[in-house]
């Protein structure tokens, strides 16, 4: 019994000393902290809203049927992304070349025929570059 209460007592010391405890932040780096945080969001709420996408009409896959395509050019991937509208193109954008400012929708449905590369998606508020 005295075996077993000693090596509680050990086990408890040892867990109570290997937990550290946050440290804090000295007041001065608090309020440079908070101050960047103001300035950051401040710059956000001034800066322009474009959450449009830009893209390129391209007619790249008509030979095997498919219609007309949007690419988009992303920073982070190293192969553009390839939008298959759902419903076909106004005729003022349905233009091979011509670049585009939109909002997208991916789209869960299966590719039309023809079209074996690109994602369906549902395009809204399409404007000219």
């Amino acid at each position: 019994m005295k075996y077993s209460i000693i090596v509680l007592s050990a086990g408890l010391l040892m867990f109570a000393t290997s937990c550290k405890c946050k440290e804090k932040t000295p007041p001065v780096q608090q309020t440079q902290q908070t101050e960047q945080t103001q300035t950051t969001k401040e710059a956000k709420m001034m800066a322009p809203v474009s959450n449009k996408t830009h893209g390129t009409v391209s007619y790249q896959f008509k030979a095997t049927g498919c219609t007309a395509v949007i690419i988009v050019q992303t920073e982070i991937a190293t192969q553009p992304l390839i939008l298959i509208p759902k419903d076909a193109l106004p005729a003022e954008f349905d233009k091979d070349g011509l670049e585009i400012y939109f909002d997208y929708r991916p789209l869960k449905m299966p590719n039309p025929k023809g079209c074996a590369t690109g994602i369906p998606a549902e395009l809204t508020n399409i404007s000219k570059k």
